[in-house]
């Protein structure tokens, strides 16, 4: 079963996520009278995700829950340390100038909790949130690098199903231009919403994006189709709000040849 989502990458992120703008602020020194900011008032997003076989990489953002709010940078003694099966490890910030996530990575294994903690100086910790991953799955249908072209539909299929974990499909075409620039499309396609293990992709409805910006005919693009299976997690009550994922993800490519 087929159920049309949201058409742009953009649009989805403005329904699920609050958009951080400007400098990160400090974790330490910007909360009441120059010190900590309490627990309490930061909203978290964690993920721990495995796009490739044998790797999973945990992910965390603080920020402070507002549309185009900020971003928190820890300092002061601020840190989080995730662990897995006894496996622990210090998560480093990735140096993004606005938006600063704190990363570590672990060997993939699905069915056990990632936990991670958020350890401080000068106000609550948090010390108990939990993410576990759905088990590995391979795309089975269609072959990589298949050729499409206009009004296909295309089966995605995949084992194992992923059950009970929300798979969802997803969609990035580049069509090269004859200026020399290309044209970048992403979005939303679909869920499994009866988890069945295989949805089909109308191929127009990818185009449809792309051929909207095109300044000539599009002659070529190529379609990375990927599928995700999502379980939700549990972040800890010391934070004001959140959430937390567990998402493996596979990805095929289309190579699109108009008639």
């Amino acid at each position: 079963m087929q159920q049309n989502l949201l058409r742009t990458l953009g649009l989805a992120a403005l329904v699920t996520l609050p958009l951080a703008c400007g400098d990160p602020k400090s974790s330490s020194t910007s909360g009441p009278d120059g010190g900590a900011v309490p627990t309490s008032k930061m909203t978290i997003d964690l993920r721990v995700v495995s796009s490739d076989p044998g790797i999973a990489v945990v992910r965390a953002n603080l920020n402070d829950g507002k549309s185009l709010g900020s971003s928190y940078r820890l300092d002061g003694g601020d840190f989080f340390r995730a662990c897995v099966n006894g496996v622990c490890r210090s998560m480093a910030d990735n140096d993004s100038v606005s938006s600063p996530d704190y990363i570590a990575r672990f060997v993939f294994q699905p069915g056990v909790d990632y936990v991670v903690a958020f350890n401080r100086e000068g106000s609550e910790d948090a010390p108990d949130s939990r993410v576990v991953l759905p088990p590995s799955f391979t795309i089975v249908t269609p072959a990589n690098h298949q050729q499409v072209t206009d009004g296909e539909t295309v089966v995605v299929s995949w084992s194992p199903t992923g059950a009970p974990a929300r798979a969802s499909l997803s969609y990035d075409a580049d069509c090269p231009q004859p200026s020399g620039s290309d044209i970048f499309s992403s979005g939303t396609l679909s869920t499994d919403l009866n988890a069945d293990g295989r949805e089909s992709v109308r191929i127009d409805a990818i185009l449809e994006n792309a051929r909207s910006s095109a300044t000539s005919a599009i002659t070529r693009c190529s379609i990375d189709v990927t599928v995700s299976h999502e379980l939700q997690g549990r972040i800890d009550p010391a934070y004001g709000d959140g959430t937390a994922r567990g998402i493996v993800s596979r990805e095929v490519n289309l190579d699109f040849i108009p008639r």
